[in-house]
């Protein structure tokens, strides 16, 4: 067998159909914890074959993009699979809601952007796409789809034997497939993955995840995010798990099926971003924890978000009953520019100084020291051997000394060689060169911000994102944070800080929270009582005023697709009056000038 570096993953897959056609690669989990379809390996090499098959009939040329807007399912894996073995590069995209004219125009926009030839899709959302249209015209919203050719997946293909006449890639330059960024902090890019990037990220999952003969995976993680597309589902196609699949929103309707099937099947390995860990705690019971057998879990990968500390201390306290062992737990760090992961296997805990982070330095304190330090959890260490992460000053490109706070900048095989049709921004962002010494590299600029301490690196946040007030550093999430803590009404996750800049001769920015309070009718006076909490515990906490806080119900906050917060979002709807106007929003509280409080107003929806 060849190389696991030089495997690309149709390669891979057909070394695998070849020593095991009968063994159970995938199961799809339904609402109810059943196992709701299964798939072997002959099964995907059949469902896969007839897609790259079908492409050519379909008009789809290799080298041309075809969208996978597909709900969950095991549908959406064959044809990823089937756009790789026909050399089509597929394209994973969240589905848009049918019924929402926004969310339909965010998808023609991606649709433009990456030149889509085709979108492939399968019965489920063909038909909530009809359905949709049709809600949408008694809504009295315009929906307009691109003018694309739409083909199911799932049924009118060839039902024989494979063929297995697959277009297998010999250059490892040769693009594989677009992952497209969540949008955070900009409009979503669509990242261009190699078949080497995506190889390489694959082999290095095997070994630092431990994947191998035996190995067991569940996830509900979204199929068209990097941490479901390559941890997931590409390391299960190449051979490296079985896995069992859920959707997200099957999750979110009850999180605990999801640790509920990981006991069942024994399962070895699961990821999930940091929110997960918090809403799983909150949502089960000690007996249904105490239920639970979780002791064959070795890795419980955590990435996607920052890695809280109480999350970490919480979600483990909690499931040690079940058997789950403190050292599974497993922080990473990653984003889709680097395919998936940078990092790995965070086991490291620093508390530092407050004011020395305030002024950009990592400055370790011991247990003794004031409660105001700040506590980091470890991303790990640069286990990947070709690869080198460095911390550089996001201004001068200078490389940081040791301590210094900077931008994280990496270069490893599994670094991508750009964004799709956005050469200039990539050859700023993908092609950065450090000043002041000899690196011969070109580095990919994460836009984080971090240190190392021992090897192992931190994430302190995004560069973009940084709050700059009386001339210290305030990252917005360890604001967010604290508001979350300030009052019982407030939803976990659901609070956005930002800064805008000081107007009416103020010298300092103005800091700007969005908090949502769970669902219910809040009277004015509990209303008032949020926001003067936020206030009281974001300047003990901070030392900062804010001079604004803005109370409404669920989707005052803008996020991702993968829950992530929309902060330059928040911030642009805040400036362009949308949030005030806006039907969920409840309250909006100011400060004059002088910092005494205006008498708190509500917003246009709760005018309504």
């Amino acid at each position: 067998m060849t190389p696991a570096t030089t495997r690309f993953l149709p390669t891979a897959f057909l070394e695998l159909y070849e020593q095991a056609p009968e063994r159970l690669l995938f199961t799809f989990v339904d609402d109810e914890g059943r196992d709701q379809e299964r798939l072997t390996v002959a099964g995907l090499a059949a469902r896969a074959d007839a897609v790259a098959r079908a492409l050519p009939g379909w008009g789809v040329r290799p080298g041309d993009r075809a969208l996978l807007v597909h709900p969950p399912s095991l549908d959406f894996v064959g044809a990823f699979l089937g756009c790789l073995a026909a050399g089509v590069l597929p394209v994973p995209v969240c589905p848009p809601d049918p019924r929402r004219a926004q969310g339909v125009a965010a998808f023609a926009r991606l649709a433009a952007d990456c030149e889509a030839a085709v979108v492939l899709t399968n019965g489920e959302y063909e038909r909530a796409r009809k359905l949709g249209t049709v809600a949408a015209v008694f809504s009295r919203q315009t929906v307009r789809w691109p003018d694309l050719p739409w083909r199911r997946t799932d049924r009118g293909l060839s039902d024989g034997p494979p063929e297995l006449d697959w277009r297998l890639p010999g250059d490892p330059a040769a693009p594989a497939f677009l992952q497209y960024t969540s949008g955070s902090t900009s409009d979503p890019r669509g990242v261009v993955i190699t078949h080497g990037n995506l190889a390489a990220e694959t082999a290095a999952n095997a070994t630092d995840l431990g994947l191998g003969a035996g190995s067991r995976g569940v996830s509900w993680v979204p199929h068209f995010h990097d941490l479901g597309l390559i941890s997931v589902i590409s390391s299960t196609i190449a051979g490296n798990a079985d896995t069992w699949l859920m959707s997200p929103l099957s999750f979110l309707r009850r999180p605990a099926l999801w640790l509920e099937t990981a006991s069942r099947v024994g399962a070895t390995s699961t990821a999930a971003p940091n929110f997960a860990f918090d809403l799983v705690v909150r949502k089960t019971t000690p007996q249904q924890r105490a239920a639970l057998d979780l002791s064959p879990l070795r890795v419980v990968l955590s990435a996607g978000e920052p890695v809280r500390p109480g999350t970490v201390d919480g979600f483990l306290a909690a499931f040690a009953p079940a058997g789950l062992a403190p050292e599974a737990f497993y922080p990473a760090y990653g984003l889709a520019e680097c395919t998936v992961s940078v990092t790995m296997g965070g086991r490291t805990r620093l508390r530092l100084a407050k004011q020395a982070l305030a002024r950009g330095e990592a400055v370790p304190v011991g247990d003794d020291a004031p409660d105001d330090a700040v506590e980091l959890v470890g991303c790990g260490t640069v286990t990947k051997r070709d690869a080198r992460v460095r911390i550089v000053d996001p201004t001068t490109r200078l490389p940081c000394a040791p301590g210094r706070i900077g931008e994280i900048w990496v270069d490893s095989a599994t670094k991508a060689p750009g964004y799709y049709g956005r050469d200039a921004e990539s050859d700023e962002v993908f092609r950065a060169r450090v000043e002041g010494d000899d690196d011969p590299r070109s580095y990919l600029r994460t836009g984080d911000l971090g240190f190392f301490h021992d090897q192992e690196l931190f994430v302190t946040g995004r560069h973009k994102d940084l709050m700059i007030v009386h001339g210290r550093n305030l990252y917005p999430q360890d604001v967010e944070e604290s508001a979350q803590q300030a009052h019982e009404l407030i939803r976990p996750g659901c609070v956005a800080a930002f800064a805008l800049p000081a107007r009416d001769g103020a010298r300092d920015d103005r800091v700007v929270l969005l908090v949502e309070i769970k669902q219910g009718k809040p009277d004015a006076d509990q209303q008032r009582d949020v926001v003067r909490a936020v206030r009281q515990r974001v300047q003990d906490d901070h030392d900062v005023v804010v001079h604004t806080v803005v109370v409404g119900r669920p989707g005052t906050v803008r996020k991702t697709t993968s829950g992530k917060v929309r902060r330059a979002a928040c911030r642009q709807a805040f400036e362009s009056g949308a949030v005030q106007r806006a039907a969920t929003t409840l309250t909006v509280s100011d400060l004059r000038g002088a910092g005494e409080p205006l008498p708190t107003r509500p917003g246009q929806g709760a005018q309504r």
